[in-house]
């Protein structure tokens, strides 16, 4: 059996002493027997003198007329708790960002923080680091957070400027809302959205209402001249990063098929960017190629590929130059399946389902694959940034995920926790949407880093790069105009 908490032989032992009047506290422990020694002390308390005085000294005040104060008037009747990584620079950070005046602070002999309070214009807001082993978990496990805070204040504008000076990102600027506060969205170094607010005008909720009716009205609601997912793609495409570009390609070209649609080069980093078709799914690979001074990082990942045939294709592979991780197997899920590395370090999981088709229903050929540490972070932020929805998952009852499949927008990928030599490779991934500037913004408040803000590039889209807290790239683009390749 596992070891008993000192905690816990503490509350067994007191409410034992408790029970039996007149027993001497016992215990080999002896930092628990000075605890129950104090306990024991406290046992009798208070005497039936001292209760004797307070009866008659309350009763004689009861008589005098009061008009008690509300408790919303001693203490807010609402109190946000917010769990923190580090409640100490978190502490530090709401002081310098927010003008936050420290109330107190509970901590350990190791200096973490079990709790502390804080009032930020005269509102108090407590706060402790996390303790997973008691449920207390923070954004940065998580991988954000779907509370948002919400501050009044005297002068927004230089409030969010203080805030970001200190290390606040400004998720969106400060201007005028329809419902008469000027406001704007701060994302703290935490993990958590903080929405500041001067109140401007006053308005009946029917005035709101109606504005908010006649701004909806307003929107524009125009067809866009192109599609913002160019023709042949999908909402999600994986972008490999290579030293050897074509000697990746000569493997996928042999091994699976591959068709190469274009290349170009030398771009910013000095290398090659190159788009290429797997069955029904694209692919974009760039990197170093021979001749040419790449200053780029190799960016290998996993993918589960769909085939008629996955021993003919596991053999093909490795003639290509492929290794060997599994050789070809039948699966307890209804697929035959084999795993393979190439030169580059991609892992690519070959299978064939055993149905009427080689592909699961609705599958692409081309299937990015992600092993996190741990999965459940990852998802929530991708349900966050990127509207994703988990079709289903394979777990243990101690939480463990083994298999997930995610779907955003058209497009699927698959997940699960990083063990033995499948271990986390951060991908980069290249993300078509409607308007990939509110996505961008999603994305920062989900908890993601700016790689490059959006804007319109040579090629016919508008992106813009965000990282994800476990280290994944996704390029956010809208496709705005077709262009002469």
């Amino acid at each position: 059996m596992p070891k008993r908490s000192l905690m816990d032989q503490l509350d067994q032992a007191v409410s034992e002493l408790l029970a039996t009047p007149g027993a001497k506290p016992q215990s080999e422990n002896l930092e628990l027997l000075a605890l129950l020694r104090i306990a024991a002390g406290l046992r009798e308390l208070p005497r039936e003198n001292f209760k004797a005085r307070l009866k008659s000294d309350l009763e004689r005040k009861s008589s005098m007329a009061t008009v008690a104060e509300p408790v919303a008037a001693i203490r807010q009747a609402a109190t946000p708790y917010l769990t923190v990584r580090d409640a100490a620079s978190a502490i530090d950070f709401y002081k310098k960002a927010f003008g936050a005046v420290e109330k107190g602070r509970l901590a350990d002999t190791s200096g973490k923080i079990g709790h502390a309070e804080i009032t930020i214009g005269g509102s108090t807001i407590m706060l402790a680091d996390e303790f997973p082993d008691y449920g207390a978990i923070s954004p940065a496990t998580l991988g954000g957070s779907p509370v948002k805070m919400h501050l009044y204040v005297d002068d927004v504008d230089g409030f969010a400027e203080r805030a970001v000076s200190a290390g606040a990102k400004l998720v969106r600027p400060v201007e005028d809302q329809f419902y008469g506060d000027r406001s704007g969205q701060l994302a703290d170094p935490f993990g958590y959205t903080w929405i500041v607010a001067t109140h401007k005008q006053t308005l009946p909720f029917e005035e709101i209402q109606k504005r908010f009716t006649d701004m909806s009205k307003a929107q524009p609601t125009n067809k866009p001249a192109v599609d913002p997912v160019p023709k042949g793609y999908s909402t999600l495409t994986t972008y490999l990063v290579a030293q050897d570009v074509d000697g990746l390609l000569d493997f996928m070209k042999k091994a699976f098929a591959a068709e190469e649609l274009f290349r170009n080069g030398p771009g910013s980093e000095g290398g090659l960017h190159c788009e290429v078709r797997i069955g029904d799914s694209m692919l974009m690979v760039g990197g170093g190629a021979a001749g040419m001074n790449w200053r780029g990082t190799p960016l290998p990942s996993a993918f589960h590929i769909y085939v008629p045939d996955c021993d003919a294709t596991y053999g093909r592979a490795l003639e290509a130059g492929g290794a060997s991780v599994d050789e070809p197997a039948d699966q307890f899920y209804g697929e035959r399946s084999a795993t393979v590395k190439d030169a580059a370090g991609n892992t690519w999981y070959i299978a064939t389902y055993k149905g009427e088709s080689y592909k699961w229903p609705g599958a692409p050929t081309l299937q990015p694959y992600l092993h996190p540490r741990r999965a459940e972070p990852v998802l929530n932020f991708m349900k966050r940034a990127f509207g994703a929805q988990e079709l289903g998952r394979h777990a243990t009852p101690d939480g463990v995920i083994h298999h997930s499949t995610v779907k955003i927008g058209n497009a699927l990928m698959e997940m699960g926790e990083a063990h033995g030599p499948y271990q986390p490779m951060p991908t980069m991934f290249y993300l078509y949407v409607a308007d990939c500037d509110a996505l961008y913004q999603r994305a920062l408040g989900a908890g993601a880093t700016s790689i490059s803000a959006p804007q319109d590039q040579p090629y016919g889209d508008r992106s813009g790069g965000v990282r994800d807290p476990f280290g994944n790239q996704w390029y956010i683009a809208t496709h705005i105009k077709d262009v002469s390749m």
